[in-house]
């Protein structure tokens, strides 16, 4: 049976694309530029190209947050501070904690059944940190690992490495890794040599490496 989770922040536990599309569309208008929804489907194109480059270790962190603005900007003939840009999305992400179903419910269901839970997550610290805590789920925890602060991103061995020494009593066999990405959590899973779960919103199969497959977080409940 799993005692130890490492669970996913962003379309894990946390509404990730609806904070995205909300904070996005907030910092379109606040450079006094209509927003139209097509937008955040470019955006999201540039985004997730470095977010891959930085998942391969090609590039680093600073130069996601720093050029992602400036090279989407760029698309509509404008030219912007990306750092600046970066800073009012992140002001406006921190204030967007939707929750995804059942996550509260059965992260304090796990915490009753005597389950050590630990965030795993690839983001900023502070944004990250500020969310949970807006969510009212950041004392469910019994700690956090997140990349900027591990200095390193899923699905990087090193990332997990530090979570296995930073876990008291660690036993790798009772660990499980829970996210909705592919390339990073079922891969850094893999990579560390623990089992995992895939969440998938939708119900629908999806061919994978994971331990175990759930379309809810209740099922987590059952594994």
């Amino acid at each position: 049976m799993y005692q130890t989770y490492l669970i996913d922040i962003d379309n894990t536990i946390l509404d990730f694309d609806a904070a995205e599309e909300r904070s996005f569309k907030n910092v379109i208008e606040s450079y006094c530029i209509p927003f139209e929804h097509t937008m955040l489907g470019e955006y999201k194109k540039i985004n997730r190209h470095l977010w891959d480059l930085l998942e391969q270790e090609k590039i680093s962190r600073e130069e996601v947050f720093h050029t992602r603005f400036s090279l989407y900007f760029k698309t509509l003939n404008q030219e912007i501070d990306g750092i600046e840009a970066e800073s009012r999305y992140r002001s406006f992400l921190g204030s967007s904690p939707e929750l995804m179903p059942h996550a509260k419910d059965t992260l304090i269901q796990l915490k009753n059944m005597g389950k050590r839970l630990y965030t795993a997550s690839n983001g900023v610290h502070s944004t990250q940190i500020k969310r949970l805590k807006q969510a009212g789920i950041h004392d469910l925890f019994d700690g956090m690992f997140i990349s900027e602060q591990v200095g390193s991103e899923k699905p990087s061995v090193h990332f997990f490495k530090h979570c296995f020494d930073h876990i008291p009593d660690f036993h790798q066999k009772e660990t499980i890794m829970v996210g909705d990405s592919l390339s990073s959590d079922i891969q850094g899973a893999v990579n560390a040599g623990i089992d995992s779960c895939l969440f998938i919103r939708k119900d629908s199969f999806v061919e994978s490496a994971a331990t175990h497959t759930i379309h809810d977080l209740s099922d987590l409940l059952s594994l």
